[in-house]
């Protein structure tokens, strides 16, 4: 009599489990995969940190000058550089796309995450503080 019940009580606590692991296997599994995208972001985020600090460490360099510095950093596409040219405060803005591809194994396998942003700089010759801009990114 107690052989059939422990005999049934394992059978239920096998299909609880069964249960469990099919239930919780794709939870933890998307759990990965949004970490894996916003450690992407995060890279993202810190790319375009890093040209900035590269444009604004040459304030009076031409475009030709500020376009390359951009681009020498992984990961960043120039789209546009425009100059306002001779005035009281002369500016160069450039328009980059920073582009981000993380790569994890789990558990589960490979797991990939790609992440695209677009920003813009103006970069004064006077070296003063500019902001980071973050634009909608075009088609």
């Amino acid at each position: 009599m107690w052989l059939r019940r422990g005999l049934a009580g394992a059978v239920v606590a096998g299909v609880l489990a069964a249960i469990g692991v099919l239930a919780g296997v794709p939870l933890l599994r998307d759990r990965s995969q949004q970490r894996l995208e916003q450690r992407a972001e995060r890279e993202v985020t810190a790319t375009a940190q890093l040209a900035r600090a590269r444009l604004l460490a040459a304030p009076a360099a031409g475009e030709s000058t500020l376009r390359q510095a951009a681009d020498g950093v992984d990961g960043v596409e120039v789209l546009t550089v425009r100059s306002d040219g001779p005035g009281p405060d002369p500016a160069v803005r450039l328009v980059f796309r920073v582009r981000v591809a993380k790569t994890a194994a789990s558990v589960f396998g490979w797991q990939r995450a790609d992440s695209t942003a677009c920003f813009a700089q103006v970069v004064h010759t006077d070296a003063g503080p500019a902001a980071l801009e973050r634009l909608p990114c075009p088609d």
